[in-house]
C-alpha cells in the first residue's frame, strides 16, 4: 500500500467515524424528543440530518477518488465498496430520526392513547446496535457484528407487540385510532433503523471475510 492511498483510507475512516457520531446523536435525540416532547431537540434533529447529508456526499467523493487515483485491490477495495454501501445506511438511519421526530409533533395534537407500549425499551435497543455496528465497522470486529445481527431478532419481538397493543387500544377506543397509527409509525422507524445497523454489520463481515452473509447466514 503506498503512502498516498494509506493517507487516503485514512481521511476516509474518520469521516465516517464523524457520520457515525452524527448518526448516534440525531438517533438519541429523536428518541429523547418522543419522551420528553422538549421542542427545542426538534431544531437539533433538523440541524444534524444536515450535517449527515453533507458529510455522506462528502465520503462518497472521497471514496471515487480513491478508486480512480489508486486502484485499490483486496481487503482495501471491499472497505470502499463496504463504505460506499453504508454511508448510505448511515444517511437513511437519519431520516428514519427525523421522521420519529416528526411523528412527535403528530401525537402532540391527537387524543391520549392509554396503552404501556415498549416504545422505550425499543429505543434503548436501537441505540444499542447503532452503537455496536458503529463500533464493528470502524473496529472492523467481526465477532461484534455477529452479536448486532443477533441483536435485531429481540427489536423485531418489540416492534411485534407494539402493534399488537396498538391494534388492542384502537378495538377498545376507536377514537385514538390517529395516535395509534403514529406510534405504529416510530415503532416501524425504529424497527428500521436495527435493520439497517444489521446490514451495516453483515458489510463488516464481508469487507473482512469475503463472505456474503445476507443470504446465507453466518
Amino acid at each position: 500500500m503506498t503512502m498516498h492511498l494509506q493517507r487516503d483510507l485514512d481521511k476516509v475512516r474518520k469521516h465516517l467515524t464523524i457520520l457515525g457520531g452524527l448518526v448516534k446523536e440525531i438517533t438519541g435525540c429523536s428518541i429523547k424528543l418522543l419522551s420528553s416532547g422538549e421542542s427545542g431537540l426538534q431544531t437539533e434533529v433538523d440541524n444534524l440530518e444536515l450535517a449527515i447529508n453533507e458529510l455522506e456526499v462528502e465520503i462518497e467523493e472521497e471514496c471515487l477518488k480513491i478508486l480512480a487515483l489508486h486502484q485499490p485491490v483486496a481487503i482495501d477495495l471491499r472497505f470502499i465498496i463496504v463504505v460506499l454501501k453504508v454511508t448510505n445506511d448511515l444517511e437513511r438511519m437519519g431520516d428514519q430520526a427525523v421522521n420519529i421526530s416528526h411523528r412527535v409533533k403528530a401525537i402532540s395534537n391527537q387524543p391520549e392513547l392509554n396503552v404501556e407500549l415498549p416504545i422505550a425499551e425499543m429505543g434503548e435497543a436501537v441505540i444499542e446496535m447503532v452503537v455496536a455496528s458503529l463500533d464493528c465497522l470502524i473496529n472492523q470486529d467481526v465477532e461484534k457484528a455477529k452479536l448486532v445481527v443477533d441483536m435485531d431478532a429481540r427489536l423485531d419481538s418489540l416492534h411485534a407487540k407494539n402493534f399488537e397493543l396498538l391494534r388492542a387500544a384502537v378495538i377498545s377506543n376507536p377514537q385514538a385510532v390517529g395516535t395509534a397509527l403514529s406510534y405504529a409509525t416510530v415503532s416501524s422507524n425504529l424497527e428500521r433503523v436495527g435493520d439497517l445497523c444489521t446490514n451495516i454489520a453483515e458489510e463488516v463481515m464481508f469487507m473482512i471475510d469475503g463472505y456474503i452473509v445476507r443470504h446465507n447466514g453466518y
